[in-house]
């Protein structure tokens, strides 16, 4: 590996902090302990063993895509756009040539399977690689269904039906239910219908789950992505009694359908509560405060469910967000516009989605009207981007209106993957330099040295019994504990604050040996601060003897040298063997904002 530039001369590393930081820690440790056992009895906390990774960014928007567009640019939207899928339609014709469309199918006139053949093959042929979370749309417009008309709710459960029949053969993720009644409002109860609130709402829930039952005949395994269901109806639910509020709101209708909905779902079918009152939220606090009106027990969208679903819905039903960018593009006094954070929209963007991400327990689904993400679009539907040319965004990528928008949405949705491929597109161009002194350890001690150049060592004082050395014989040059109870080898590089670097390094393991890569952080005087911040990465398997560990690190405030350590541990005879090789760290460009 080439080297980087040497350090200046080598400093004397304490590891040990003074008494008084040890307990700032002890205290430090217990409150954050403290607060972690608070947020997991609220249901505040993620599910468990979720990461950002696996959280799922969903797009949808007004250049939403059909089949032939999927199938046509699928490669070139996945490099335009930092999401896991895509909210698509589904458009087709009749046996007369009338158009049809999943946009606007919520009527009592029956499809036809043969109708979607063109649909089907052309979802057939996509071939996504990363956009493996797509869901087909299905909106609640045009007309209202008469709750009491069988024939009219069995002709629109055919139509779910088909819906799953193509998203199950297009190797879709499910559906995605647009309940905003854009024409007539099937939700708000009627009381010139002559129908009591309990009767009606008790047909709305035997339709619910006479739509699911359909669906899931088809795919059973659905995930099921409403744009919003009790959440927009939270309000009720926070009553002491609810149905009074529902017999007046213009949703008041929709948690007794979502119940019938509740109880035709499968035990694996997923449905989500997309919770697009997410557009409005701007705080963490915020965030979580709707996560767990969503999830607890005693929440108020838990309190709209039937008593006897109530397990059910905690099962089955996961916490999702609408995410509305058109937020950070639009003009001051717009009811929809969210000021600059630091003079940064984009910081106050990162801000939020960061939040909406670790809130919700698996899908973001990110919104924007005005400006576009797919190249395709101006080329193949001109007249689409006219439309969008009259608006604020006036039809431009999203990127063009905001600049740093892609790289943005990437690293919040996944900064491990975004950091990989970063500095593989670098690699490729020869535009990175390994930083690390030495990192190949193919030089070894200078004269009067054990250790190989360019490298420190510590190890605890209380059982300094180990040594650290240069291993010619293995991995053409290594670095070598031996007899290491806790210690290591390190190196530090000058940073500046918001920086991002990526560290990786390989380890050889024998006997009981353990071993880790930790990035700790100094002032440029040479004073550890952060400590709080403190990266670890696992070493794990690798190319033949070797483990391997990789990981990105951002410099926090106040914050001047990145230190590295390739810590060893119970090396307690000379059969615990540990190598150190490979070490690289490589400076990436600054985000836009400061990552949190």
């Amino acid at each position: 590996m080439p080297a980087g530039p040497h350090p200046p001369a080598p400093v004397h590393f304490d590891l040990n902090p003074p008494p008084s930081a040890v307990k700032s820690r002890q205290a430090e440790s217990v409150m954050q302990r403290t607060i972690l056992i608070l947020l997991t009895g609220l249901g505040l906390l993620a599910l468990p063993g979720t990461r950002a990774a696996d959280r799922k960014f969903i797009e949808l928007g007004w250049d939403i895509p059909d089949p032939a567009f999927l199938r046509q640019f699928g490669p070139e939207m996945e490099r335009e756009g930092p999401f896991d899928g895509v909210i698509f339609r589904v458009t087709a014709q009749s046996d007369t040539g009338r158009p049809v469309t999943t946009q606007s199918g919520w009527d009592p006139t029956p499809w036809r399977k043969e109708w979607f053949q063109v649909a089907r093959e052309d979802l057939r042929a996509c071939r996504f690689t990363n956009y493996t979370q797509n869901f087909l749309l299905f909106n609640a417009t045009p007309q209202f269904l008469d709750w009491a008309d069988d024939e009219a709710w069995d002709a629109l459960a055919g139509k779910i039906g088909i819906c799953g029949w193509l998203a199950r053969e297009g190797g879709a993720k499910g559906l995605a239910f647009d309940f905003e009644p854009y024409g007539e409002n099937q939700w708000k109860f009627d009381p010139a219908k002559k129908r009591s609130f309990a009767e009606t709402a008790a047909l709305a829930r035997r339709r619910g789950a006479q739509v699911i039952r359909r669906l899931a005949a088809e795919m059973p395994q659905a995930v099921v992505l409403a744009l919003f269901l009790n959440s927009v109806v939270q309000h009720a639910g926070q009553a002491e009694a609810p149905v009074p509020v529902l017999i007046h709101d213009h949703y008041g209708l929709l948690p007794a359908f979502f119940n019938g909905m509740l109880d035709a779902a499968p035990p694996e079918m997923i449905l989500v509560d997309g919770c697009e009152n997410g557009y409005y939220l701007d705080s963490v606090e915020a965030y979580q405060r709707a996560a767990l009106n969503m999830r607890s027990w005693s929440g108020p969208c838990i309190k709209l469910v039937a008593p006897e679903s109530r397990a059910k819905y905690r099962q089955q039903v996961q916490a999702g967000f609408g995410f509305y960018l058109d937020m950070f593009v639009n003009e001051p006094g717009n009811q929809y516009y969210r000021p600059p954070l630091d003079g940064s929209r984009l910081k106050r963007l990162a801000r939020n989605l960061n939040a909406a991400r670790d809130a919700a327990d698996e899908y973001v689904w990110i919104y924007g009207e005005q400006s576009r993400w797919w190249s395709g679009l101006a080329r193949e539907q001109p007249w689409r981007a006219e439309a969008l040319a009259h608006t604020v965004g006036k039809g431009r990528s999203w990127e063009e209106a905001l600049p740093g928008i892609t790289r943005t949405i990437a690293w919040v949705r996944d900064p491990v993957g975004a950091a990989r491929a970063e500095l593989a597109r670098l690699q490729a161009r020869n535009a990175t330099t390994n930083l690390a002194v030495n990192g190949a350890f193919d030089r070894g001690p200078a004269q009067g040295a054990t250790r190989p150049e360019g490298w420190n060592v510590w190890q605890d004082e209380k059982q300094a019994t180990g040594t650290f050395t240069w291993d010619s014989q293995i991995g053409g040059g290594s670095g070598r504990a031996s007899r290491v109870t806790r210690g290591c080898f390190l190196q530090w590089l000058p940073a500046a604050p918001h920086q991002i670097y990526v560290v990786q390094a390989k380890s050889r393991l024998s006997g009981a040996a353990t071993s880790d890569l930790r990035v700790r952080w100094q002032t440029s005087e040479g004073n550890w601060v952060h400590e709080a911040e403190d990266r670890v990465f696992t070493f794990k398997a690798g190319p033949g003897d070797w483990l391997t560990a990789w990981g990105t690190v951002t410099v926090p405030a106040e914050a001047g040298r990145l230190v590295v350590l390739l810590n060893v541990h119970n090396q307690k005879t000379d059969a615990d063997g540990c190598w150190f090789d490979d070490v690289e760290i490589y400076r990436l460009p600054a985000l836009n904002f400061p990552r949190p």
